[in-house]
């Protein structure tokens, strides 16, 4: 039985491994761990998970945003994985739906994302659920 439902502190471990396999590195456990702990109490960020077998096996995150551009506020899903095992079963599509959910209750005008270009798989996921390629994105790296 799959369950979605907003994350708590102590799924940190799950979603720090979904995480490190969505970004392909393995990240900074605790700068990642201070960030999942503040972002859980900020009003603008929601973080849902895809629980099942005592264990997360899914995370996405949406960020809600108020954009000048924009006449409502937006929100923008920054990461959605779910582990290996359990891909191509629905998990995504029940946790995007619940995104969703959350957006249309909230009155949001969209939800905005991206995703690089080698991952097809995914592209092929969000046009499957109606999402609309219609930016480019274009990054800068800083060296920190």
């Amino acid at each position: 039985m799959i369950a979605i439902r907003y994350a708590r502190p102590d799924d940190f471990d799950d979603v720090y491994q979904l995480i490190c396999d969505l970004e392909s590195e393995r990240l900074d456990f605790n700068s990642l761990h201070q960030t999942y702990l503040h972002n859980l109490n900020d009003p603008l960020i929601r973080y849902l998970v895809a629980f099942a077998n005592q264990r997360v096996i899914g995370f996405l995150s949406l960020h809600i945003q108020h954009i000048l551009h924009h006449e409502k506020p937006t929100c923008e899903l920054q990461e959605l994985n779910i582990a290996e095992p359990y891909r191509s079963q629905g998990i995504g599509t029940k946790l995007l739906e619940q995104a969703e959910q959350i957006a249309s209750d909230l009155g949001f005008e969209e939800i905005e994302l991206t995703t690089r270009i080698h991952r097809v798989k995914a592209q092929e996921f969000y046009n499957r659920h109606s999402y609309n390629k219609t930016h480019f994105k274009y990054v800068k790296k800083f060296k920190v």
